[in-house]
């Protein structure tokens, strides 16, 4: 699979299946086709798309995610597959019997490596006198995070990313509709990973909405989320900018920045199949440590920024 992003951002497209392609028509014309194999997301952010309950099952069957969003390219809602693993029964009774402190000491390493992914952000965006701060809040972390310093260096963060006026809002248009589409991508790759390794993506961490089906992918997806931002700030836009299929694509391309794993170098999809992984061998073996992808930023350019 070569994780593609496929967006279907145009009104009134329909799609169909043939003979392993996921072909996109228009009326009776066709537009064009992709294989399925390739794709790792596929993205409906058209309000008049339509695609058959078969389009679906093939994605799934393949382990790729469908996000359906709502306006300012928002998650509204995805299609996970359920795939079947062999230990599924033996690793949701570990989610379910897994301790607070344990959660808690596993949030803690995740709120750290967030924060400093946030710093790093932060410099290579040429905001290097922003950093020390944001460095010093990550050692502050208790287990848990009580005193909540996650929320109190994004506070911090943004205003030094992109200015005392900003406030990260999900409705609103620009860099927060940038933002929206730069995550729902990464998102949906931690969904599926999170699936892949047999766990009950409901079951989080810290999140814990019961309105919210997604609660562990949320959580383990938070040290990706300042790849993202330093990919829209190095975009250069305002509140007026809209987005177009060559900023998506940048967006998009988030999924193919490197991070370090015990692994080695990884793409940051595959380094999420390790991480969900890690997470699994945590609950077998009841110690509340999970490997945690490392942000370098050594390639940054390579997922578009100049």
């Amino acid at each position: 699979m070569l994780n593609r992003v496929l967006e279907i951002y145009e009104e009134n497209r329909y799609l169909s299946l043939n003979r392993g392609f996921i072909v996109i028509q228009s009326g009776s014309e066709e537009l064009g086709k992709v294989p399925l194999d390739d794709i790792g997301v596929l993205l409906v952010s058209a309000q008049g798309a339509t695609l058959s309950k078969n389009v679906l099952n093939a994605l799934a069957e393949r382990g790729c995610v469908t996000v359906l969003c709502g306006k300012n390219y928002s998650p509204q809602s995805m299609v996970l597959p359920l795939y079947s693993h062999y230990l599924f029964a033996k690793i949701l009774k570990k989610q379910i019997d897994a301790s607070e402190p344990f959660k808690k000491r596993i949030w803690q390493q995740i709120v750290v490596q967030k924060i400093k992914n946030q710093a790093l952000s932060l410099r290579l965006c040429g905001k290097e006198s922003e950093t020390t701060l944001i460095e010093k809040i990550a050692t502050m972390v208790k287990s848990g995070d009580p005193d909540n310093r996650e929320s109190y260096a994004a506070r911090m963060y943004w205003k030094a990313l992109f200015g005392n006026d900003f406030v990260r809002d999900k409705d609103k248009p620009g860099i927060n509709a940038f933002l929206n589409y730069g995550y729902a991508v990464m998102r949906a790759s931690m969904a599926r990973a999170v699936c892949s390794s047999g766990l009950l993506p409901s079951l989080g961490l810290h999140h814990d909405n019961h309105l919210n089906q997604f609660c562990l992918a949320d959580d383990l997806f938070e040290i990706y989320r300042p790849i993202v931002d330093c990919v829209v700030f190095n975009l250069k836009i305002d509140d007026t900018t809209e987005l177009t299929p060559e900023h998506k694509k940048k967006l998009a391309e988030c999924l193919w920045v490197k991070v370090h794993t015990l692994q080695g170098d990884s793409p940051a999809f595959q380094s999420m199949q390790y991480m969900t992984a890690s997470y699994v061998h945590a609950l077998e073996d009841g110690k509340a440590a999970i490997d945690i992808p490392i942000w370098t930023g050594e390639n940054h350019v390579n997922a578009g920024i100049e």
